[in-house]
């Protein structure tokens, strides 16, 4: 009899410390939320849409060649979600064989507004993003990048150029993981 109100007795303390933690948890989630600065806008006008063409500098007989399209989402002020579609086109140059590799890549990633709080025209990103190849590409591969977006402000379509890194981790048999710096220049609306 006494090992069961012992038992009850833990069982209440372990409940009212979780509850405790929840609490804790809420209150801390509600003020990191109270701190972002929320615009009334609708889904419309926090949706964008990006169409680019990028070059990479060439690593070990790779030229990698890209076309992308972005849809982004805000979802705070100072930041939005991404989902990607690339055609890769990569030009292998390597002693006398002369060919090139294509496929398609899905993925998505993360950017984070760094001018957002200064009233000009101008705007600066910085973007993480990951892609996966999908069907059957002849370089299966996986991406990853880091980079700087530039672009103008407006309503209407704006120039945009992206400098960045990107580093392939290559699951064909005979390529190897290589990594470089790229320029994009497109389109965004």
């Amino acid at each position: 009899m006494r090992n069961i109100s012992l038992y009850r007795q833990e069982v209440r303390v372990f409940l009212h410390f979780v509850t405790m933690k929840r609490l804790f948890y809420a209150i801390m989630l509600l003020l990191v939320l109270s701190t972002l600065r929320l615009n009334a806008q609708s889904f419309v006008d926090r949706t964008h849409f990006e169409v680019m063409a990028g070059i990479g500098i060439e690593n070990k007989g790779i030229t990698p060649i890209d076309f992308s399209f972005k849809a982004h989402v805000e979802f705070v002020s100072v930041s939005y979600l991404f989902v990607t579609v690339e055609d890769n086109v990569s030009l292998y140059n390597h002693e006398d064989m002369k060919t090139y590799y294509n496929g398609v890549s899905i993925g998505g990633g993360l950017g984070v507004k760094l001018l957002n709080s200064l009233e000009s025209i101008h705007a600066l990103d910085i973007r993480a993003k990951a892609l996966s190849s999908v069907g059957c590409p002849t370089w299966e591969r996986t991406s990853y990048d880091i980079s700087l977006a530039w672009y103008i402000r407006s309503g209407r379509f704006s120039p945009i150029v992206e400098l960045g890194y990107r580093f392939i981790d290559s699951h064909t048999k005979g390529i190897s993981n290589c990594g470089n710096a790229f320029l994009s220049i497109g389109f965004r609306y």
